[in-house]
């Protein structure tokens, strides 16, 4: 299994077409989770809830994201990687298509969990195929195409939501994302490449040579991190702005779509200083401006704060691509997407779930800008632990 997994590793160029096609399961995986930022001002009016109940639904789309990374494994062992990414594809969508059935917030909550369970499926599955694609020395710009996704997700969110919403309510812009990924992931199913081979099941002896290692722990340090910055103040930044500053929804989920364009190019200067330098110096950037803007964030307002709304982002996904080419140089090839599956569920409670619920209940009290600044410090903090990772580009030979 082996040996037919890294055989299919070719040339960055030659693989660019299926590395594209994974990336767009994993795009339209994650718009439709963070679809519902944009439009959560208009479910809160529709359902009736406050910002640290906008927060509890982050919360268990997060949770049930960890609880879908945990049960990945067996999914990839009994069906194969490339299967299990579009699968999970298949039920993403048809979660997108019940959700707006929800007439009320507790089942609004409980579809979301359910959608977050479907999602987290994809992960290990999607990085193992993707690295079936590709020799060693070009991951770091393969991540930094699959990391394309997340960020064109959170362009294209505000962006679809409001053209929605002049015609139809909240619940279309979820139908509209539903039905393309049953299409994506039937199409994926028939034609998608790379990851012909079992995943492996999490069992305790694997588990215990995973965290038993620091470097593990390590890296669940800066992948919290990384997505607290990124999807924590994307989910809370339209009731920020509306808020605290006055803006409309339109203004503020204009200012969210234009801040994340910027955030497209970022994934590619992160992962050619990964592939040319290391992962350490990639890493450093991510804490020191991502912290920094944070604090500016909430330090801020007027033009200074569209300045720092627009880069934050850019900085926020300097943490991925790096990120994902460390689990993959300092695990062996049997341990990286069970190493995936560990880390993920920390990974989407805390960044997913708590920095949301966080930063919601820091504007409930009218200290939006307090919680911003906090998050920027926590990752300043985190600078010293730079020095337990792997200096240069050098990795574990597979």
């Amino acid at each position: 299994m082996k040996s037919r997994a890294l055989d299919t590793r070719t040339p960055f160029r030659v693989a660019l077409p299926g590395v594209i096609f994974v990336t767009a399961i994993f795009f339209f995986n994650f718009l439709s989770r963070v679809v519902l930022a944009p439009i959560m001002p208009v479910i809160q009016a529709d359902l009736g809830f406050a910002h640290t109940g906008a927060g509890v639904l982050f919360m268990a789309l997060g949770a049930g994201n960890a609880l879908g990374l945990l049960l990945s494994g067996f999914l990839s062992r009994a069906v194969n990687h490339r299967r299990t990414v579009g699968i999970s594809s298949l039920l993403v969508g048809a979660c997108a298509l019940a959700t707006p059935l929800a007439r009320d917030y507790a089942g609004l909550l409980a579809a979301l969990f359910t959608m977050g369970v479907a999602a987290g499926f994809y992960l290990p599955s999607g990085i193992a195929t993707i690295f079936s694609l590709i020799r060693k020395e070009d991951w770091g710009k393969s991540m930094a195409v699959h990391e394309l996704a997340p960020n064109l997700a959170f362009v294209t969110a505000p962006i679809l939501a409001e053209a929605v919403l002049l015609c139809f309510d909240w619940r279309a812009s979820l139908h509209l994302l539903g039905a393309v990924q049953l299409c994506l992931g039937l199409w994926f199913l028939r034609s998608g490449r790379g990851g012909e081979f079992p995943g492996t099941v999490p069992g305790p002896p694997v588990v215990m040579q995973i965290v038993r290692r620091p470097i593990f722990w390590v890296l669940v340090l800066f992948f919290c991190l990384g997505v607290c910055a990124s999807v924590g103040p994307y989910s809370m930044l339209p009731l920020y702005l509306a808020d605290a500053h006055g803006y409309t929804r339109e203004a503020a989920n204009k200012l969210l779509s234009v801040s994340r364009v910027l955030a497209c190019f970022a994934p590619f200067v992160a992962g050619w200083i990964t592939d040319r330098w290391g992962a350490r110096p990639a890493i450093f950037l991510f804490l020191l401006l991502t912290g920094s803007a944070l604090i500016a964030l909430g330090l801020t307002s007027d033009t200074p704060l569209m300045v720092v709304v627009l880069l934050q982002p850019m900085c926020s996904v300097f943490m991925f691509a790096p990120g994902f080419t460390l689990v993959s140089t300092v695990f062996p090839p049997e341990h990286r997407t069970v190493a995936l599956a560990l880390m993920g569920p920390i990974n989407a409670v805390i960044g997913i779930g708590v920095a949301p619920i966080f930063l919601g209940a820091m504007g409930d009290a009218g200290r939006f800008d307090h919680g911003f600044m906090i998050l920027g410090c926590a990752l300043l903090a985190a600078m010293p632990m730079l020095r337990l990772l792997p200096a240069g580009t050098a990795g574990r030979d597979d």
